[in-house]
Parts: C-alpha cells; structure tokens; sequence
C-alpha cells in the first residue's frame, strides 16, 4: 500500500496542474475544472487501490480526465443552465510555457472556439499535442489511435485552424 501511495502522491505532484489546465481549456469553469481534477484523481486512486495495474500513470489521469469531461457534456444537454456554467476570464499567469509563447496576434479564445467545432478526435488530439504537451506514444495510449493516425490528424487538424483563423 506504501508503493501506492507514493506513486500517486508523486502522480498528483507532477500532474495535478497539467490536468486541471487540460480540463479548463476544455470546459472554461474554474470551479468545474477544479472538481472534474478532483474527480479524476479519486477515480485513479481508487482503482490502483482495488490492486489495479496502470503502465503509463499520465496517460491514465488524461484519459480519466477526458472521460469526465465527455460525461459532464452529456450530462449538461440533459440539464438547465446555472450560474457555474457562466464562462470565466481564465488566469493565464500560471499557464505552460506553451501557452505563454503562444503567438500574440492569436486569440486563445477564438482558437478554443474553433477547436470545439472540430470533430472530437482533432480538437482532442490537438489539445493534447499543444496545450498539454504530450507527446504522440502518450496520445496513442489515451487514445488508442495508432502513430501514424495522430500525425495526419495534427496536420490537417493545424490546416483546418490556420483555415478557420486566417478566414475570421
């Protein structure tokens, strides 16, 4: 039980804020960001302590991670409206090198925006690759797309935004 525990004790150090950033980029709502990260780290505790094995500990918390947020949408088309989904100004100061670099003359809402209008596997794929930071075997293993499928959709999911930028 030690071993456990210190493996996710060191999981939740090294990944809590990557997860809860990959969650707030998708659903833009702190608070819900903040309980779906919970959420996804009580799941993965509980299932390394019914004796589970997990090989790839980071890419089990992503997938967990993007299984909840596909439940809370299928759950919030079933549901009214409350003041929690009002969209939030996001805090960007602590957000990965990558999003600080960013290019400037990018509105990072408006490539949100467009990337929830791509089909599931793109926007997904995408937010993974550029906002996360996985790398492909990681998104292969979340996924369970194959290589070669994750680098033609990057390409022509960065084709299709460059697209939908340049034409706003």
């Amino acid at each position: 039980m030690n071993d456990i525990k210190k493996l996710f004790l060191s999981a939740y150090d090294d990944y809590a804020a990557k997860i809860l950033r990959h969650i707030y980029f998708r659903v833009n709502n702190k608070s819900l960001s903040e309980d779906l990260t919970s959420e996804t780290f009580m799941k993965a505790w509980n299932y390394l302590c019914e004796g589970n094995e997990v090989k790839n500990l980071k890419g089990f918390l992503y997938k967990i991670a993007d299984n909840l947020v596909i439940d809370y949408y299928r759950e919030k088309s079933h549901r009214e409206i409350s003041l929690d989904d009002v969209k939030e100004t996001p805090d960007w100061s602590k957000a990965s090198s990558t999003v600080e670099n960013f290019d400037k003359d990018v509105d990072i809402n408006l490539v949100k925006k467009h990337l929830n209008e791509f089909p599931n596997d793109y926007g997904q794929i995408l937010i993974h690759r550029f906002i996360d930071e996985l790398t492909i075997k990681e998104i292969k293993e979340i996924t369970g797309k194959s290589m070669a499928n994750i680098y033609v959709i990057i390409h022509r999911g960065l084709k299709m935004l460059k697209e939908k930028i340049k034409n706003v």
